[in-house]
């Protein structure tokens, strides 16, 4: 099984490559998301995809998504 780490996993091609890993979960599993600022859609990617590190380049997205992730 390969882990994958994605860069700018909530724009059209980090979607795109997430829905080809999901195809595929024997495969692959899915070790780094990192985004922007998009908080709502790399929560929700997380909350299927289970990474062990989730990165927000901004900081108060980070901490936003921090705190959606503790709860």
């Amino acid at each position: 099984m390969q882990a994958i780490t994605l860069l700018g996993s909530t724009g059209s091609i980090g979607v795109s490559t997430l829905n080809v890993l999901a195809q595929h979960p024997e495969k692959y599993r899915v070790y780094a998301l990192t985004a922007n600022r998009s908080v709502d859609t790399l929560f929700e990617q997380c909350q299927q995809f289970k990474p062990d590190i989730a990165v927000m380049l901004d900081e108060s997205s980070a901490q936003l998504l921090e705190q959606q992730l503790k709860s």
